[in-house]
C-alpha cells in the first residue's frame, strides 16, 4: 500500500517549514546540549575519535544503546554542522507521515481517512515537538514504528524482523517495548513475527547489559516508582496526546491495555530533569506512533472519525503546540554576530568551555572536540526566555519596521532593557 498523494504533499510541506524553523533556532543559538552531543559524538567517529562528546563527559554508546546511529557517521564526516542533523530529524518525522497513511491502507481505510490520519500525525503537538526539538535517538522512532506496523500488518517477516533490529539499535529501553508488542503478536496476529521480534529484543537486551556490566559503565535513566509525581499534568499530556486524533483510540476498549509500558513509562517515572510527560519532548515518541497507528486503525473501521480528526488536529496545532507555531509565538531573532563567534569556534585549537546558558554555541561548535559544555550549575543565572512574543521586533531584524524602543536581545528573544 502507499501513502496518498495528499499526505506526501502535507510532508513535504512539513519539512520545508520546520527545517526553516530549526534553521532560525540553530543560528539564534537555542538548541539544547543534545543535539552537540550527537554532533560531537558522530563526528568523532568519522574521525576515529569514538563517541566521547563534551556534554556528557564520556562516550555515548555507553549512556545509550545507539549503534545505529553510526550509520550517519559517514553523512556527519562529509557535512559536520548541527544543520546535517536538523534536516535528518525533520525528514524523519514527516517521513512517518507516509508510513502512518500506508498503514492505515492496509487496515482497509480509504484514500481519505488515511490522509487524514497522516495529516493529524503531522499536526499533532507531539510530532511538531519533536521535528522542532533536539536530535535525538527517539525521533526516528514514529517512522520506524510505522513501518514495522505496516511489515507486520503484511506478515511480511523479513521486512518486520530488519526494521524491529533497527528499532533495538536505537536505545536500550526499546527491548522492553519490542518484547511486549512482539509477545502480543504472537498470541493474536503471527506467531512467527511475533516469536521473531522476542526473540531479538531479549537477544539485544542481555548483550546490552553485558556489554554495559563489562565495561563498568551505566546508562542514563530516570527513576521509578509507584507513586505518582503531578498527576494533573499527566493527565493533561495524555488528552493532549489523543486530541488530534479526536480520541479515537480509545474505541479500542480493551486492546488500550497494549499501550500500558508506553504510558507506565510516562505516569511512574520520579521527576526528571524536565518532565517527561510534557507533549513535545523525544519522550513521547514512542506513544504518539502508537496513537497514530491505533487511529489509524479506528478510520478504517470507522470513516466517520476522520473529518472531527482533521478538524481536532487543526486545532490543537493552534493551541497546544510546544513550538514556534502556537498562536502568539513568532520565531527567533537571530543576532548575526553572535553565531559567527560560535561557529568560529569550530577552528580552535585549545580546549574552550562553553556555560550552560549559552549552551546554543556549544551546538554550534560541537564538531570540534576541544569544545566542552560546563557542567550545569543551579546557581549560575543568565538563561533566555523560552520563546519570542514579539512579532514588532521579529520584522523589524527583516527590515521591516523599526526596532521596539528600550528593548534587547536575549538568546533570540527580545526582552526589556528597563529592570
Amino acid at each position: 500500500m502507499k501513502p496518498t498523494r495528499a499526505v506526501v504533499i502535507a510532508a513535504a510541506a512539513f519539512a520545508l517549514v520546520y527545517i526553516l524553523l530549526d534553521l532560525n533556532k540553530l543560528y539564534a543559538l537555542r538548541y539544547g546540549a543534545d543535539t552537540g552531543t550527537f554532533v560531537q559524538f558522530l563526528v568523532g567517529e568519522a574521525h576515529g575519535r569514538g563517541s566521547w562528546n563534551g556534554a556528557e563527559y564520556r562516550p555515548h554508546l555507553q549512556v545509550h544503546d545507539s549503534w545505529v546511529l553510526l550509520a550517519l557517521v559517514p553523512l556527519m564526516g562529509a557535512l559536520p554542522y548541527a544543520q546535517t542533523l536538523l534536516v535528518v530529524q525533520v525528514l524523519a518525522i514527516a517521513g512517518a507521515a507516509l508510513a502512518v497513511c500506508a498503514f492505515a491502507r492496509a487496515c482497509g481505510a480509504d484514500a481519505r481517512g488515511a490522509s487524514v490520519v497522516g495529516i493529524a500525525y503531522l499536526l499533532s503537538p507531539s510530532a511538531q515537538g519533536l521535528a522542532y526539538g533536539n536530535f535525538l535517538e527517539n525521533v526516528f522512532v514514529p517512522l520506524l514504528a510505522a513501518l514495522g506496523a505496516l511489515a507486520v500488518r503484511r506478515r511480511a517477516l523479513v521486512p518486520a524482523l530488519v526494521v524491529a533490529q533497527v528499532l533495538l539499535g536505537l536505545k536500550e529501553d526499546q527491548a522492553l517495548f519490542l518484547a511486549w508488542f512482539g509477545a502480543a503478536c504472537a498470541l493474536w496476529w503471527d506467531r512467527r513475527i511475533g516469536l521473531g521480534i522476542v526473540a531479538l529484543a531479549v537477544v539485544n537486551g542481555v548483550a546490552f547489559v553485558v556489554v554495559e556490566h563489562l565495561s563498568g559503565a551505566r546508562p542514563s535513566l530516570p527513576g521509578y516508582s509507584l507513586h505518582v509525581d503531578d498527576p494533573l499534568q499527566k493527565l493533561a499530556f495524555f488528552a493532549a496526546l489523543l486530541a488530534p486524533f479526536a480520541f479515537a483510540p480509545l474505541l479500542l476498549r480493551w486492546r488500550l491495555l497494549l499501550a500500558a509500558p508506553l504510558v507506565a513509562e510516562l505516569i511512574f517515572n520520579r521527576p526528571w530533569a524536565y518532565p517527561i510527560a510534557r507533549i513535545g519532548t523525544h519522550w513521547t515518541a514512542p506513544l504518539v506512533a502508537a496513537t497514530a497507528l491505533a487511529s489509524a486503525y479506528v478510520v478504517a473501521k470507522q470513516p466517520r472519525f476522520a473529518t472531527p480528526m482533521l478538524a481536532c488536529a487543526a486545532l490543537c496545532a493552534l493551541f497546544l503546540n510546544d513550538t514556534v507555531l502556537k498562536l502568539g509565538r513568532w520565531p527567533f531573532v537571530v543576532d548575526r554576530a553572535a553565531y559567527a563567534s560560535a561557529a568560529a569556534l569550530r577552528d580552535a585549537h585549545d580546549t574552550v568551555v562553553i556555560h550552560r546558558p549559552n549552551e546554543g554555541a556549544y551546538v554550534v561548535a560541537a564538531a570540534n572536540p576541544h569544545v566542552i559544555l560546563a557542567k550545569y550549575d543551579p546557581t549560575e543565572t543568565g538563561y533566555c526566555p523560552a520563546y519570542n512574543k514579539n512579532p514588532r521586533a521579529f520584522f523589524a531584524s527583516l527590515g521591516l519596521g523599526t526596532w521596539p524602543p528600550d528593548t534587547v536581545l536575549c538568546g533570540g528573544v527580545p526582552v526589556s532593557r528597563r529592570p
